[in-house]
């Protein structure tokens, strides 16, 4: 028995530790330049692969030490990499390309693995989106595969501070403010980038690990659904999501910090591989579905959530509740009673409400700074709750539902979701915008009639915190949000200069007909804690 290990190794090809650089083709013909990492040994080995965008650096050593071999790939048109950037377009493509061609070597033994955070994690995605034959597994970090409604246009609304330096940064030249693609719609080229558009073809395990404020929480936590729920082959049931209360990279600005313990998404990357490319028990397969921190107040550690909790799938079961905006600037779960009820605001995009960040150009994350800076701004309009009589704990999608009627042919309306400490600190937990032109779906552009009251349901995304006792839940409505998102003038047509925008007066009804509202995914009994990860 003892002489099949050494006659494995001499009937196996030798190779030597050390990085190599080469060329893969892709199927049009350009070569994107990788550099190949082997652990030495014999082999042939399974590979982790890493699409980046970024200049390559040395392989993750945990994994060139476990036994793999290491492929780190720079995108199409980026660094020495033949082509034009375009953008994550072509990712999906070269992708394919690049795990068939890892296959093929003769250090490969067919089983490829695709790691990346951030800007390689959504290569990453897109990659796994391919449906190439020899992928194994994924584990990606804080990244999207909807760039329409993640990142670009949330709410049709552009978000132009990050997507502009972004992409400048990978050498794009940005066109001027003006003309500017402010009214796009969703069309072909994004939804070929997008997961919906390719859910058939996800068919191998993913761990999927994110932050509460991270830039693309939403866009992780929608991939996984698909590819738990919709996904072919090996995908469904074999999903797993880790979520925790920081932002992009693990990291969170401003006054309010979660102290969670987080599990190091190299480690669990490392476990998952193992398990999935390697039949080693790890364990990582036994962990929940979803594990996510519930968020309490950051300023007394004892409260209510600031804990980790575990489910089969996400969202949580719970119950969805309504908290109505009430005439004078309240909330509450009983509806209006007037007839005719309405607040409204000027908005100016001369003088739009400012983004409020804890350090310049932070735009990879949506931290809960202190709005107090904006409590004498008119155009704000703030519904309040009471303070709370006892926690309300929430966990899945928020929604809000609003009548608005503007004297614009067209205008933004932002919704934020603020949670009021005792002593007056109002943390913004969640702010998405849309855009009136597409209150019936981002493919298609209706203009506004003059006063006319519209429905708009806006999306704020997915959340897990507690309000605890003693808090306010507050509901802010505005139509700017600048420099995070480009601000609207008010006009159906784009205009040449903000000088020839015009002011719109907004209006939010909260009447018996007219019943806004926002609705909170709220749990009654709450999950237990997961075992450590």
């Amino acid at each position: 028995m003892r002489i099949w290990p050494i006659v494995l190794a001499l009937a196996a090809p030798l190779f030597s530790a050390g990085v190599q650089k080469e060329w893969v083709p892709m199927r049009d013909g350009v070569r994107l330049s990788a550099t190949v990492t082997l652990p030495g040994g014999p082999g042939p080995f399974p590979t982790i692969l890493t699409r980046t965008p970024y200049a390559l650096s040395a392989a993750p050593s945990a994994f060139v030490d476990a036994g793999y071999a290491v492929v780190q790939q720079n995108l199409r048109g980026l660094f020495k990499s033949e082509g034009t950037w375009t953008g994550f377009a072509s990712e999906r493509n070269d992708g394919y390309d690049t795990v068939e061609w890892i296959a093929k070597q003769p250090w490969s033994n067919g089983k490829v693995g695709i790691y990346g955070s951030s800007g390689p994690g959504i290569a990453g995605y897109m990659t796994l989106m391919s449906g190439a034959p020899h992928l194994s597994a994924g584990a990606i970090q804080n990244a999207q595969a909807s760039p329409y409604s993640s990142v670009t246009y949330p709410g049709g609304v552009y978000q132009s501070a990050i997507v502009d330096s972004w992409m400048e940064a990978r050498g794009v030249a940005i066109p001027p403010l003006f003309p500017r693609p402010v009214f796009h719609r969703f069309d072909n080229e994004f939804y070929q980038q997008d997961v919906h558009a390719h859910v058939e073809n996800i068919k191998v395990p993913i761990l999927h690990y994110t932050g509460w404020f991270d830039i693309f929480t939403q866009g992780t936590i929608d991939f996984y659904q698909l590819a738990q729920t919709r996904g072919t082959e090996r995908a469904p049931g074999n999903q797993k999501l880790i979520i925790h209360p920081k932002g992009h990279g693990g990291r969170l600005s401003g006054d309010l910090q979660w102290e969670a313990v987080m599990p190091p998404f190299p480690a669990l990357a490392l476990r998952w591989f193992d398990y999935w490319m390697r039949a080693i028990d790890t364990g990582i397969h036994k962990l929940p579905a979803v594990q996510y921190f519930v968020m309490g107040d950051a300023m007394a550690k004892m409260a209510p959530g600031n804990a980790w909790r575990s489910v089969t799938g996400w969202p949580p079961v719970g119950t969805f509740e309504s908290f109505y905006l009430q005439p004078g600037g309240g909330l509450s779960r009983s509806g209006p009673t007037q007839k005719i009820s309405s607040s409204s605001f000027d908005y100016d995009p001369a003088n739009p409400v400012p983004s409020l960040t804890a350090r310049p150009n932070d735009w990879l994350n949506r931290p809960p700074i202190d709005q107090r800076p904006l409590k004498d701004r008119a155009d704000i309009l703030r519904f309040t709750s009471l303070p709370l009589t006892a926690p309300v704990e929430i966990a899945g999608p928020i929604q809000a539902e609003v009548f608005v009627s503007t004297t614009a042919k067209d205008t933004d309306f932002f919704v934020r979701l603020i949670d009021i400490y005792p002593d007056g600190y109002e943390a913004l937990m969640s702010s998405q915008p849309l855009r009136m032109r597409f209150r019936e779906g981002y493919d298609r552009m209706l203009p506004a009639r003059k006063n006319k009251v519209y429905q708009l349901n806006i999306s704020l995304w997915s959340l897990a915190m507690v309000f605890p006792k003693g808090h306010r839940i507050a509901v802010q409505i505005t139509s700017s949000d600048v420099p995070r998102f480009d601000r609207h003038s008010n006009t159906w047509e784009p205009v040449n200069s903000y000088s020839e925008a015009v002011k719109a007066t907004n209006t939010v009804h909260h009447s018996v007909k007219y019943r806004s509202r926002l609705i909170l995914p709220v749990v009654k009994t709450p999950p237990a804690p997961p075992s450590a990860p």
